[in-house]
């Protein structure tokens, strides 16, 4: 029988009888049947245990994601800042978490994973329970900038352990599961953060750091260091640079591209739902309560689901349905529609997030996977940071109507230079890291 062109193809050497894959070729259909059913929850117990602790702390960490949804309002409310020098802060607090993750990939390659992880959990933690603290604005700043520095270190660190502890066929179902965790973690954060506002702004931080010191004692008591020994031979070459890594860069570029596009959830939106269309800002909340959700339920069993295809196909169809979500917002300014195009969206990045990813950690080599991997992590930090001086000028100049179209056309770069990929470069032959 002749394989579709959409699955991926078998390869002896990954594939042996010994390898968890192998022995899934034997089991009966009816069995692997069954396991594509299996609810999140099943799914994350075949992750080896210290998989599934980075995953649980990365949840208490993130139901304590306070402070950067109400930086703002505290820099204006209670420290009296303008407009214009609260956005410049928060500006500069965002480049500096572009330059945590680039860090945090150097590293990741020379301290460790586990170092990496607890120096930032710790420190994180420790800075954040002292703005608190802090007794004036003059005291504030640094500890916020140093912050900033230190909260991101963790990212490449975290990608680069579940890269070494799965195997490349179940790769994929980690990244899934931490994306999870994130989400999940953070829509109630944001939820409890609005209570803890009101209440008291030195509440918001002291609690992050908490939850963040938290996360920290559950990681230092179960998570070992995975770095690639430089006597195993792993790695011919040590440390790759990224830099000159011509298929890798043409990777990086797809993601930025998609970022550029998919944060306009976060800047344009807003003002179709309330300006536009003329609903109340809970209406907008909502929305992103159903992306949080919709992740949370289904990504990890979708993703088990996905991994018979190639993922660079999958990741693929991803963007489609992102760019078709997007590109559809504008035709009418209903709230139900906003939800149909939101579904739309939402199952386009559960589809990409986890396959890209999976493939930059087989694609780059052993001893440079942190760095690997905070690069590309930088891309989605990029596209966020870079998509409101595009969208929000073009949004103001052609309208809801035509706008929405306009950038659903920024998929289109995406989608090929990912099906270029999938031809060219995802080969079990050509993945270093695999």
């Amino acid at each position: 029988m002749a394989r579709l062109p959409f699955t991926r193809p078998v390869d002896p050497l990954l594939e042996s009888a010994s390898t968890p894959a192998g022995r899934e070729k034997r089991r009966p259909a009816e069995d692997r049947q069954n396991e594509m059913l299996q609810s999140p929850h099943r799914i994350l117990g075949r992750l080896p245990g210290p998989v599934r602790l980075l995953v649980w702390g990365t949840l208490v960490n993130k139901l304590g994601t306070f402070i950067f949804p109400y930086l703002s309002l505290v820099l204006m409310r209670d420290f009296g800042m303008t407009p214009a020098r609260a956005g410049m802060l928060m500006t500069c607090h965002g480049l500096g978490a572009i330059v945590s993750v680039l860090t945090g990939g150097v590293l990741t390659d020379r301290l460790g994973r586990r170092r990496t992880l607890l120096l930032s959990m710790f420190g994180g933690g420790v800075l954040a329970v002292a703005m608190g603290f802090a007794p004036s604005l003059g005291w504030f700043v640094p500890l916020l900038i140093a912050f900033g520095f230190l909260a991101d270190l963790y990212r490449p660190a975290a990608s680069a352990l579940i890269s070494d502890l799965l195997p490349s066929r179940e790769r994929v179902l980690g990244f899934a599961a931490l994306r999870v965790a994130v989400n999940i973690g953070f829509a109630v954060g944001v939820v409890a953060g609005g209570v803890l506002a009101d209440l008291d702004w030195r509440l918001l931080f002291i609690g992050d750091g908490l939850t963040t010191l938290a996360c920290a004692g559950l990681l230092a008591a179960g998570i070992p260091e995975t770095k690639p020994s430089p006597a195993s031979g792993a790695e011919p070459v040590p440390h790759a640079s990224p830099w000159r890594d011509g298929v890798y860069l043409v990777s990086v570029l797809s993601s930025t591209v998609f970022c550029l596009m998919f944060f306009s959830f976060l800047t344009v939106l807003p003002l179709s739902v309330t300006v536009w269309a003329g609903y109340p800002a809970w209406v907008y909340g909502l929305l992103m309560a159903l992306n949080g959700s919709l992740i949370g339920l289904f990504e990890i069993s979708a993703t088990d689901v996905l991994r018979r295809f190639r993922r660079l196909r999958v990741a693929a169809l991803g963007v489609t349905l992102a760019a078709v979500g997007f590109g559809l917002s504008g035709l009418v300014p209903h709230w139900a529609w906003f939800m149909v195009t939101g579904l739309l969206w939402t199952a386009g990045e559960i589809f990409y997030a986890p396959q890209q990813i999976s493939f930059v950690a087989d694609w780059s080599p052993p001893a440079s996977r942190g760095r690997y991997l905070s690069l590309y992590q930088a891309s989605w930090t990029a596209g966020a940071a870079l998509n409101p001086l595009f969208s929000l000028p073009l949004h103001a100049r052609l309208g809801d109507m035509l706008f929405w179209p306009v950038l659903g056309l920024l998929g289109v770069p995406s989608i090929w230079l990912l099906l270029r990929l999938d031809r060219t470069a995802d080969r079990p032959e050509r993945l270093r890291g695999a």
